[in-house]
């Protein structure tokens, strides 16, 4: 907690209560469904119940794939500290060993969140703000328990460790702790490494906005929009030429429908010209030439060689299966938001809840105080910008940490009365929807089936834009409106700093 919170026991007992109420709400999605697919692992989870019980043996023997063996963390662990303690590699205990895990992941969560707080100072308002929007979301109050064999949550916490070293600047620290990233989510790694690159100029004069840097800022932000329409239309534009629909039909879980398609990239392009290309300036305060003046390539150096030492530890133990291709990846960023128009709003809202909508009510003052911190800071912010594109949100799990900063900037510049907190932790935990029971009649018979579209198992589906039906995707679009207008109307009671102040 913060020093003013020291100061306020009313703060304090506000933090205990949303503490208990997080517990609570994680211990009733463990002690309640699990997902009825593999004995509780799930899709994806059965490959790493499979490194959980098989790690010591098959990755000496015959390796994992490339692009698997990047997300074999904690797994790996727990299967080691169970060969040392000598517990019998069971589904229950192996499930049980993972609820366990979740708890003290969501510990250091806590633990760590209120480190961020205290140091940088944040008011209690804020504070409580910022915990519903990190923690009151379906990841976290009903997927992490409902399928526990997931890397997402462990991924976050690397990340939120991390990153909150590099701003007590503890760079040595910062990166190692990053480097589990490699075999949990490598994204994370790489963040971290671009921050620590690019962390401060030579120059710290030319760091300043000026004319010229807003002038480029602006230039980059106005070809986000047209290169993005421009690289999607011209994409799908070549398979409906190419007589490749499958491959739209696959990306899209869909039927590709040539008007519906259309009308989705002109919203898209629409969302986008409005937040980056409308603007004379842009709040992105750097030239190329200070990103050069950044590069140390001492630092590079010093960054690569744990980085490609770890990387090639890997590739001793790496097989030549084909699992998934980064091309696949990037395609399905690209053309994901294309299946209804407004998809991808309406997939960050049902997944995040209402941090998405903050950022969207904020965005220009956002994108400035995230931009802003170092040119590295900014190189993130694109990264950042393009994950978000996709409609799965699961995608922008590592850079949540980075997205607390500016909105807590923001947050705290203005005044508003505590029952806007009392808002946002309300509707916060509306949208997570962890009420909602999944395992009803028929849903693991969908599931088995692969009938991922009816009723049931849209139960389930309809957390990952992508699988989305028509139904779900229009309620959870006007889920989404109705909250941000709601935000919007309980906001204009604050007093809030003029855009860029």
């Amino acid at each position: 907690m913060n020093d003013s919170a020291k100061k306020n026991p009313a703060a304090q007992a506000v933090y205990a209560l949303l503490t208990i109420a997080l517990l609570a709400l994680v211990a009733l999605s463990v002690f309640g469904e699990t997902i009825p697919v593999n004995d509780g692992a799930g899709f994806d989870g059965e490959f790493y119940r499979e490194v959980f019980r098989d790690f010591s043996s098959t990755f000496f023997s015959t390796g994992y794939d490339a692009f698997r063996i990047q997300r074999i963390f904690p797994f790996c662990l727990m299967n080691i500290v169970y060969g040392f303690a000598g517990i019998p590699l069971t589904n229950a205990h192996m499930i049980n060993g993972m609820y366990v895990l979740l708890f003290l992941n969501i510990g250091l969560q806590l633990f760590i969140f209120f480190k961020y707080a205290r140091f940088l100072k944040w008011k209690p308002v804020t504070t409580v703000i910022l915990f519903a929007l990190f923690f009151f979301n379906f990841p976290t109050l009903k997927l992490a328990g409902y399928n526990p064999f997931q890397t997402d949550t462990f991924a976050v916490t690397i990340a939120l460790v991390s990153y909150y070293l590099l701003l007590r600047n503890r760079i040595a620290a910062s990166y190692a702790v990053s480097l589990l990233g490699l075999v949990t989510w490598p994204v994370v790694t790489i963040i971290n490494a671009v921050l620590i690159l690019f962390k401060t100029t030579k120059d710290e004069a030319n760091a300043a906005p000026t004319e010229n840097n807003s002038k480029f800022g602006a230039y980059l932000y106005r070809s986000i929009p047209i290169a993005y329409t421009l690289g999607a239309g011209a994409i799908v534009l070549a398979c409906f030429v190419l007589h490749k629909q499958c491959v739209l039909e696959g990306l899209l879980q869909t039927q590709p429908s040539p008007w519906l398609i259309a009308f989705s990239l002109v919203a898209m392009a629409a969302l986008l010209w409005f937040l980056f290309g409308h603007h004379k300036t842009a709040p992105f305060p750097y030239t190329p030439r200070q990103f050069v003046s950044a590069f140390s390539l001492r630092s590079a150096i010093a960054l690569a060689i744990p980085f490609i030492v770890v990387k090639a530890a890997l590739s001793l133990y790496t097989n030549d299966d084909f699992f998934f291709d980064s091309k696949q990846f990037f395609l399905q960023i690209i053309l994901r938001p294309l299946k209804f128009p407004g998809i991808t709003v309406a997939g960050h809202v049902a997944y995040w809840g209402a941090l998405p909508l903050m950022v969207l009510l904020f965005f220009r003052d956002f994108a400035k105080k995230f931009c802003e911190a170092t040119p590295g800071h900014a190189l993130a912010f694109l990264a950042l910008a393009f994950f978000a594109l996709d409609s799965e949100a699961r995608h922008i799990a590592p850079f949540l940490p980075l997205m607390l900063v500016p909105l807590a900037k923001i947050l705290d510049k203005c005044i508003f009365p505590p029952k806007f907190a009392i808002f946002v932790v309300i509707l916060q935990l509306t949208l997570s929807h962890f009420y909602i029971p999944l395992n009803v009649e028929g849903f693991a018979q969908a599931l088995e089936s692969g009938n991922f579209y009816t009723e049931p198992a849209q139960r389930y589906f309809m957390n990952f834009g992508p699988w989305m039906n028509g139904d779900n995707f229009l309620n959870w679009l006007a889920a989404a409106l109705a909250a941000g207008l709601g935000i919007n109307e309980v906001f204009k009671h604050a007093k809030r700093p003029q855009s860029g102040k």
